[in-house]
């Protein structure tokens, strides 16, 4: 004769207003959610956990409601497994930590506390990437950029900040930059001390920049030009720059060179000392005129301290009024004279 077992059952309010207290090991299910409770001999029906019916199998099959695996608090691992041995992912309960195992172990993906690292294979985003945060660090080999452009800044309504890209040096000195200088409002490139987490006018020092270049150049150019052959085409018009020198000397700065000195001292001979490298190093090959309008105060010149001057007979005063005389620099710390002298 078949035996027939029933366990005891209703509704989930029908349980909840009779409230019973089940036998030890004694089964209840709530016949409207398929979820039943397993009796300790003590506590009430409302009192004790609620199972999920069981209903997968290894035919398959599907959960109804919420899967719990362990106790809030003192949770267990949970392991799943792939058709390929050595792959699974694992929800690791003590670290708290999510990890997706490729073959042989290798870790493919985890992730704890909101931080993702993806080990082993391939990352492919199809979709739009939107990153939020303070700080996105690339560590690659190489960076491959298939955008035409690269926008800096994005989104600014205005700015303050100089713009450009930071290239860490590390023990070999202070980092290059390639710059937009915000508040010149021009570009530039050279070294800084600032770091990509920089922001503001940041301080950079002009560097050396070695290229062609094709075009039109605006603005003064200062160093040496060589080389075999140079060919300028354009209009180019070259003016002589013109200092007005008033008192009864000169104080000599780099930026003279090429100029034309105008001593218009009218009380007083006008005393030009020509510098040594120490004292102003102009470069070899500087040029600079200079004169007078007056008959009766000269222009006087004289060699600094560990400087020498050279002229026609030794003669360092120069005719007056309106003789123009030109120094020139030949050597280290020696200056050539020229003009009407007396």
């Amino acid at each position: 004769m078949a035996v027939q077992i029933q366990m005891r059952r209703g509704t989930l309010s029908q349980w909840a207003a009779a409230n019973p207290t089940l036998a030890d090991g004694e089964w209840g299910l709530e016949t409207d959610t398929n979820k039943f409770k397993i009796g300790n001999g003590t506590d009430a029906w409302n009192s004790i956990t609620t199972y999920s019916s069981l209903g997968i199998g290894t035919a398959g099959g599907t959960f109804a409601g919420t899967v719990n695996f362990g106790v809030d608090g003192t949770g267990q691992d949970v392991n799943f497994y792939s058709l390929t041995g050595g792959d699974h992912m694992k929800w690791d309960a003590s670290e708290e930590q999510l990890i997706i195992e490729g073959t042989n172990g290798t870790v493919a993906l985890h992730v704890t506390d909101g931080d993702v690292t993806i080990a082993d294979g391939d990352l492919t985003v199809s979709g739009d990437l939107t990153i939020n945060g303070a700080t996105t660090t690339v560590s690659t080999t190489n960076t491959l950029v298939e955008d035409s452009l690269i926008e800096l800044n994005t989104g600014a309504s205005s700015n303050a900040n100089d713009l450009g890209i930071v290239m860490e040096r590390g023990s070999t000195g202070n980092n290059a930059i390639i710059a937009w200088d915000e508040s010149a409002d021009k570009f530039t490139m050279g070294t800084t001390t600032a770091t990509g987490a920089s922001t503001g006018d940041l301080s950079i020092t002009a560097g050396t920049l070695v290229a062609d270049l094709e075009g039109d150049v605006t603005g003064d150019v200062t160093g040496n030009v060589s080389g075999t052959n140079a060919t300028f085409t354009g209009t180019t018009t070259t003016y002589v720059d013109v200092v007005q020198e008033t008192g009864t000397s000169h104080t000599f700065a780099l930026s003279d060179a090429g100029k034309y000195i105008h001593c218009t001292t009218p009380s007083a001979n006008c005393t030009i000392t020509l510098p040594s490298d120490a004292t102003t190093a102009f470069p070899i090959g500087t040029q600079m005129l200079f004169s007078s309008p007056h008959a009766s105060n000269k222009v006087v010149f004289a060699a600094g301290s560990n400087a020498s001057v050279t002229s026609l007979d030794d003669k360092l005063t120069l005719k007056g009024p309106d003789g123009v005389a030109a120094v020139l620099k030949w050597t280290t710390n020696s200056w050539l004279l020229f003009g009407p002298l007396e």
